[in-house]
Order: C-alpha cells, then structure tokens, then sequence
C-alpha cells in the first residue's frame, strides 16, 4: 500500500441534480456551468458529461421534490450549453 487514499467516486448526475436543487435558477445555472466547465477542463469526455446531464434529469423526476420543475430547466439550459445551443460566451 502506498499510503493514498483513493477518491470516493462522485456520481455526476447526482450532484448536477443536487446543485440544481440547491439554490434558485440563476445562481444555479452559473454553479452547474461552472461545475460542468471544470470537470471538461480535467479531461472529463464531453459525451458522457451530456449523458450525465440526462441522468440528472431523471434523478430530479424520481426525486419529486419543491423546485423540481426549474432545476429541470436549469439541467436543460446546460446541457444546451454544452451542446452549443447558446450565445457564444456561455457555450462549453
């Protein structure tokens, strides 16, 4: 043993969702942005980044919760984001 500790793995979809959930749509939106933009920048693959954006959105249906609704929509305007359907300063 070489005296590291490995790192919990952390499901995407469940902190998108948790991120999502957490504040209101602005704020949420610039915190799930920047979420997203920092896990592209550690070489995280673009597609499966998409997919854990469409895994959030179902988290966030099973989940049922107050907000549900806009959080979806903040998941949504991301994920257009990443797919480049957005003014070119929010595109990722």
């Amino acid at each position: 043993m070489d005296g590291t500790m490995e790192q919990p793995k952390i499901d995407v979809a469940e902190r998108i969702a948790d991120l999502a959930l957490a504040e209101p749509y602005e704020r949420a939106l610039s915190t799930i942005r920047g979420y997203a933009a920092g896990l592209l920048d550690t070489g995280y693959p673009r597609d499966e980044l998409y997919r854990d954006f469409e895994r959030a959105r179902g988290v966030l249906e099973r989940r049922e919760a107050s907000g549900a609704e806009e959080a979806e929509d903040t998941v949504m305007d991301v994920m257009d984001f990443l797919a480049g359907f957005s003014s070119s300063h929010m595109k990722l």
